[in-house]
């Protein structure tokens, strides 16, 4: 006598689907503790009624001002911002150290914006979230 139990193709169907949820669960909750540990990225919402241009991210290192920017510690976006849009990108950094990193451009009325968007950053890793009206750049940050 055969005492072995079979599964139904049902039920083995609704484990898979369990299973599936649970993998897809845990994979994002994953993917939520690394994500400050990636690399920067800054989020720009522009909310204005004009389009942004000239958009240049730059590491500040060490306790000098300004003017202490390396050679590649510049990055070009080189898209425009139109009104309304939302736009994440990466800039490409080098670091050497801790620094700062800021954010600088022009709207199309000729009006320039510049603003620390991670205020102290050894890694370059985290998020930075820009809002741009017409008044007014706000900034989120979330640097390591």
């Amino acid at each position: 006598m055969n005492t072995r139990r079979r599964f139904s193709k049902k039920k083995v169907i609704i484990l898979s689907a369990i299973v599936l949820v649970i993998g897809i669960i845990a994979f994002k909750s994953l993917l939520n503790a690394v994500d400050p540990f990636r690399h920067l990225r800054i989020t720009i919402h522009n909310q204005s009624d004009y389009d942004l241009t000239n958009i240049q991210a730059s590491l500040v290192q060490g306790d000098n001002s300004s003017n202490n920017n390396e050679s590649g510690s510049t990055y070009v976006f080189d898209k425009d911002i139109p009104s309304g849009a939302n736009v994440k990108f990466a800039p490409q950094l080098k670091r050497s150290g801790e620094g700062v990193v800021s954010l600088a451009f022009t709207d199309s009325r000729g009006k320039t914006y510049n603003k620390t968007v991670c205020g102290y950053t050894e890694y370059l890793s985290g998020n930075s979230y820009v809002t741009v009206t017409n008044e007014s750049m706000t900034v989120k940050e979330e640097c390591m």
